[in-house]
């Protein structure tokens, strides 16, 4: 089996050690596919979620019998391509749960307690606390909007902040929420009753937009809006047209975030903290993915249907 590493990003080596395999350290799109060397023969891939993968890529992949996406997200890669041309495809369900809503707390606090606001005054020589008064997370009530993995973990993490818990998911789990003290609501009373909302879905065609205009106004005024699933579950323009009803957003995704440029509407506001789709992140979860990427690759090679979605 001839297997090729594609990275994310021109020239990262995050991953190229922990393969044995042939490796390029750029990404698979549309401009370097043609770079690819024997790609009549290339049968397995792996790759991440910065570009989608699309038929007309794969249609110059003729041998390609299987994809691994090391990521949880599948939504990049063409599926109904795959199905209708037996090609495999597996993803990795989870990978480090407990990063992403670390995360999520990071944005939360770097904002709520003005950490990096007063780098400015601090920097000039300016050591004064009037400029920094915080907002406690104690006591109010954080919305999470998607109770899976790292939902459950964000519910984790917001009980030891003695916080109140609301959840939204279409399957509820009655264990976890009587064990963390999590109370599972419809959307419309987490978004009207939430302080902080934690977005933590996977993207289908009905979480696209789900935080729309609608959405948006049933949300309190001085709401927090976080997200770190994908950048396509909030309407960015209504996001814009009611930027000042929120206290701030902690975006680690956005809408069209691999052709982000200084122009984005989002960069002007002070009350919006981007990150750049990192909260997967960290030393622990890089070790992870890469295991279970070549767990995959046996996977499919031994013919077991474990992480295997098409």
């Amino acid at each position: 089996m001839y297997i090729v590493h594609f990275s994310d990003f021109w020239g990262d080596t995050t991953f190229a050690s922990h393969f044995r395999e042939a490796k390029y350290l750029w990404p698979l799109n549309a401009t370097t596919i043609s770079k690819v060397k024997n790609q009549a023969v290339v049968d397995i891939i792996t790759i991440g979620s910065r570009h989608p993968i699309t038929k007309q890529i794969l249609h110059q992949l003729p041998a390609l019998k299987c994809i691994i996406c090391r990521t949880i997200g599948i939504n990049h890669v063409d599926l109904e391509y795959c199905r209708q041309h037996h090609i495999a495809v597996y993803h990795i369900p989870d990978y480090g749960s407990f990063a992403i809503a670390e995360h999520v707390f990071a944005l939360i606090l770097s904002k709520a307690r003005k950490v990096i606001d007063l780098q400015v005054d601090i920097k000039q020589g300016i050591f004064r606390y009037t400029k920094g008064q915080g907002f406690t997370l104690q006591k109010k009530t954080i919305g999470i909007v998607g109770v899976g993995n790292i939902g459950k973990e964000v519910a984790k993490i917001a009980r030891g902040f003695q916080m109140r818990i609301l959840g939204f998911d279409i399957k509820k789990d009655t264990s976890f929420s009587l064990r963390i003290g999590l109370k599972y609501v419809s959307l419309e009373t987490l978004l009207r009753e939430s302080d902080f909302i934690s977005l933590n879905v996977v993207l289908n065609a009905k979480t696209h937009h789900l935080i729309n205009e609608a959405a948006i106004k049933t949300m309190k005024t001085g709401v927090v809006l976080i997200n770190v699933s994908r950048g396509e579950v909030i309407d960015t323009q209504a996001l814009l047209k009611h930027i000042h009803k929120f206290r701030f957003g902690g975006l680690d995704v956005i809408e069209g975030e691999t052709q982000i440029r200084k122009s984005n509407q989002l960069l002007k506001h002070d009350n919006i903290l981007i990150t750049p789709h990192v909260a997967f992140f960290t030393d622990r979860t890089t070790t992870e993915i890469a295991t279970i990427t070549n767990r995959n690759i046996q996977y499919f090679l031994d013919g077991k249907q474990t992480n295997r979605v098409v």
